[in-house]
């Protein structure tokens, strides 16, 4: 019974994968002036007027890399090469080294300082397109990026990694992430996505100084970044410090899962059982938010306020989470709640019209339509991935 579940559940993520994300994505590349389009209406039209992103074509070079090695279609190939070819020829600051976090339609960088999350994503998506093509010359710069954080990125004293820096890389700067975040030293998004960064890297290079910051980071999260034993904190000081009493739900499971990767990654993936102990704690705390809240994820509570919105990546990585938790407990009800994460999604998030999963909807399942379909955040990354995640820990195949 459990193998047909998983089957049955495996196959439905392939044709998602394969059927509609994938080709959605394909569609929106600019073949006139490089990379993807910077904007995609809800009705799934791509505008090629709009700015170009550091995190959007790193995750678009992540995603068609894995899906490279997933499935070997030529597509996926031709799209990783397109995503690297703007990433390094038009983000890339050959002057000041790292990445431009955004460019105008004519590739103009509109950014004087590096964001380090967005340096983290471009770390990530050319690790594994070094994986996918073993392109020296995508490893030898993600090595030369890492090699930046760590000399001014990464905070030697306190540990983790800063927001920002200058252009120049001489100093740390005090930024918000995004128009929805607040300015801090430190964000636990930041140095989530570090942490993936870094996992990547350190399966593409071997590097021994990657392995030692991985460490580093792993214990930065289990001591400084979880805040409550099931809950990261969002924003913080330089000492760690915590700003605000957020709880992002979609981040405390995404990390469930990315804090077992980078653990085992980091251990020879012999998990130790006190680490194990913490990743299923949180991942069971999800659980008993889904099952409070009819079987779909909220986005966050602040300040006593729960956001009730179902935001796509959120549903995303609690799938992941899910099954991640499944392995590692055995436990049918991380299964179950995996299986009724994908009703959710397949009902409600994605798009049968107009291809892709909708950017939100709300408690009662109506989606909002004024939000675009893609842009700067919104790629083939979190759902792309958590169909790839999914089906590969579903089939125990490795890639």
């Amino acid at each position: 019974m459990e193998t047909e579940r998983r089957t049955s559940l495996a196959s439905a993520l392939d044709r998602e994968l394969r059927e509609n994300i994938l080709p959605f994505w394909y569609q929106t590349m600019d073949h006139r002036q490089g990379g993807f389009a910077g904007f995609v209406a809800s009705d799934g039209r791509p505008d090629f007027r709009h700015p170009k992103g550091l995190v959007m074509h790193s995750r678009h070079l992540w995603a068609s890399s894995q899906a490279w090695l997933y499935r070997r279609n030529p597509l996926d190939l031709a799209a990783a090469r397109h995503a690297y070819d703007f990433l390094t020829k038009r983000l890339y600051d050959r002057e000041g080294k790292g990445f431009w976090w955004t460019v105008d339609a004519k590739g103009k960088s509109e950014f004087e300082h590096k964001v380090l999350y967005g340096q983290a994503f471009a770390i990530y998506g050319l690790a594994q397109y070094y994986r996918a093509t073993g392109d020296k010359a995508a490893l030898a710069l993600a090595l030369e990026t890492f090699d930046l954080l760590e000399k001014v990125g990464r905070d030697r004293e306190f540990g983790g990694y800063y927001e920002a820096v200058d252009r120049s890389w001489t100093q740390s700067l005090i930024k918000a992430l995004s128009e929805v975040d607040i300015p801090c030293s430190k964000s636990m998004n930041t140095n989530l996505h570090v942490l993936e960064a870094l996992s990547s890297l350190y399966l593409a290079s071997g590097s021994p100084k990657v392995k030692e910051a991985l460490a580093s980071l792993l214990e930065v999260f289990e001591t400084r970044i979880l805040v409550t034993p099931e809950h990261l904190g969002l924003y913080f000081n330089r000492d760690w410090t915590t700003l605000t009493d957020h709880v992002s739900f979609g981040h405390d499971i995404e990390a469930s899962w990315l804090l077992t990767e980078a653990a085992q990654i980091a251990h020879g993936h012999a998990l130790p059982e006190a680490k194990k102990a913490v990743y299923v704690r949180i991942a069971r705390k999800t659980l008993e938010v889904l099952q409070a809240n009819g079987g779909s994820l909220p986005n966050e509570l602040h300040g006593g306020h729960l956001d009730t919105d179902r935001i796509w990546w959120v549903q995303a990585e609690t799938l992941v989470g899910m099954i991640n938790a499944w392995e590692l407990t055995g436990e049918e009800a991380f299964l179950a709640a995996a299986e009724a994460q994908w009703s959710y999604i397949d009902r409600f998030l994605v798009d049968r019209l107009h291809g892709e999963w909708h950017w939100l909807v709300s408690a009662s399942g109506q989606p909002a339509l004024d939000r675009p379909k893609g842009g700067l955040w919104k790629t083939s990354y979190h759902n792309g991935r958590a169909c790839m995640e999914v089906i590969l820990r579903l089939t125990r195949r490795s890639i």
